[in-house]
Parts: structure tokens; C-alpha cells; sequence
């Protein structure tokens, strides 16, 4: 493997931060529909994923840096926690695909081997919730981009592909 599952997270959640941060604190409550987590509990959860997805590769008990504490300083600092977190674990280079690893996921329990735990479970949860937060930020006027959430692409400030100036 090229690029470690490490370096995707570590990736990924500068993203994350880089929406977060965006994000003025009054939205943090917000949520797409009513029976649906707050844009700062998608933060949260996404975040989470990260560790709750990683430790369990190196035999260790998943790890959750989530608070009681709300706000925006609150994710910002899961985040920055988490990656620093992360960035003091050993690389995994491999997955040892004869290990099973367990976890809950909703009301299922998921036994997955480790490579498939990974990309089949953790990785896409962890861009659901951060499409939420994405979803929520965008619906509510923040102006973030595709490039925010991948840090590759770039637009210039007002283009849309669907609306003309």
C-alpha cells in the first residue's frame, strides 16, 4: 500500500477541520431534518470514527476523544486531539485480513476482517458524517467547497455549475 491508512485519516481530518472552521458557531446545532445528529455531532462522530476505526488495527481498544463539552471549540479540539492521537500510533502497512474485527453499527453488530472493517465500515462512515457536516454548513449558507471537503479542488468564489451569474 502506497499511502498508509494513517496518512488517509490524518488527511481527511484536516478537511474536516478546514469546514469546521468555517462553520460560524451558531450553526453547530443545526441538522438537515429534525430527527437527523446536529451538524456538531456529525463533526464529533466523523472524528471519532477515526480512532474508533485505527486502535482496533493495532490490538488496542478503540479510543473516543468526544466530550460533553458543545460547541465549536469543543469538535475543533476533538479534531486536533484525534489527529495529534493519531499521528503518535504506529503506521499500519498491512492489514492482517485473518483477524476479525468487531464493532456495533446501529443496532447490528459488524464482524468484519481488518481490511474490510476498514474500507467498508469505517472509512465510509466516517465521509458520511462528514458529508453531513458538509450538507449542513452548505444548506445553511456557509460558503464550502468540494475542495474543502477533499482539498483538491478549486473554484473560483461564486462559480456554480448550475447557476449562472
Amino acid at each position: 500500500m502506497s499511502r498508509t491508512i494513517k496518512q488517509l485519516f490524518k488527511g481527511y481530518l484536516l478537511q474536516l477541520e478546514t469546514i469546521v472552521n468555517k462553520v460560524p458557531p451558531e450553526l453547530f446545532s443545526k441538522s438537515l431534518v429534525d430527527d437527523m445528529f446536529s451538524l456538531e455531532m456529525n463533526a464529533k462522530i466523523a472524528a471519532n470514527f477515526v480512532l474508533r476505526g485505527y486502535c482496533p488495527l493495532l490490538g488496542k481498544e478503540a479510543v473516543s476523544l468526544m466530550s460533553d463539552e458543545a460547541g465549536k471549540a469543543a469538535v475543533v479540539r476533538q479534531i486536533i486531539e484525534t489527529r495529534a492521537m493519531l499521528e503518535n500510533l504506529p503506521d499500519i502497512c498491512f492489514f492482517d485480513d485473518s483477524k476479525v474485527m468487531n464493532d456495533k453499527a446501529g443496532f447490528s453488530e459488524v464482524q468484519l476482517c481488518q481490511s474490510d472493517f476498514i474500507y467498508q465500515y469505517i472509512v465510509p462512515n466516517y465521509f458520511f458524517h462528514v458529508g453531513m457536516v458538509y450538507a449542513i454548513a452548505k444548506s445553511n449558507g456557509v460558503a464550502v467547497s468540494k475542495g474543502d471537503f477533499d482539498g483538491l479542488h478549486s473554484y473560483p468564489v461564486g462559480f456554480s455549475f448550475v447557476v449562472e451569474p
